[in-house]
């Protein structure tokens, strides 16, 4: 299976660690997550990054240049992944939004803020890790390997999302410019 990763950080191979994106309803930790095509995962390889390093026009009272922080504007890259179909936990339905039955199942593991109690009142979830670390060791336990939610909303388009849960048996097959 192919998939696709945005990503404003040069990838050699998938680890968890250098791979946490930034998703709406507090679920990038849950896994690694991929496209099923490259628009949608082009959003994902802009970005920007904190720079610190020596002025050219601030120095100090000896004439040493000052240190400055800034962030600088990021364009990264779409790696196109192949997977050896890998057993997903599949969110799909003719009649409700795929994604909402993806967010109420991890609901359950989520404490949310207030009387607010669920990602759809846009509540504030005060333990993501937590929630995201129990979500996937339950899907892990029936074993899963990752899950796909089907036709869903990303980005402007509709595509399928797929969270991987390790980077063991992912490899990148191409790397794509944005500039492309």
């Amino acid at each position: 299976m192919i998939v696709y990763h945005g990503s404003i950080k040069k990838i050699e191979q998938f680890n968890k660690e250098i791979l946490v994106q930034k998703l709406s309803n507090d679920i990038d930790t849950i896994g690694i997550w991929f496209t099923s095509d490259t628009e949608s995962a082009k959003p994902f390889a802009f970005g920007t990054e904190t720079v610190i390093q020596k002025s050219d026009t601030e120095f100090w009272e000896d004439g040493e240049p000052k240190v400055v922080q800034f962030d600088r504007e990021v364009r990264g890259f779409i790696y196109k992944v192949y997977m050896d179909e890998p057993n997903l936990k599949e969110y799909h339905s003719d009649y409700e939004d795929t994604y909402d039955l993806f967010m109420k199942e991890r609901d359950k593991y989520c404490d949310y803020l207030g009387a607010k109690k669920t990602w759809k009142d846009k509540a504030i979830l005060l333990n993501k890790e937590e929630a995201n670390t129990e979500f996937r060791k339950y899907l892990i336990r029936q074993g899963y390997e990752g899950l796909v939610v089907r036709n869903t909303k990303l980005n402007g388009s509709v595509t399928d999302m797929f969270c991987i849960f390790s980077g063991d048996a992912l490899h990148i097959v191409d790397v794509i410019s944005v500039d492309e």
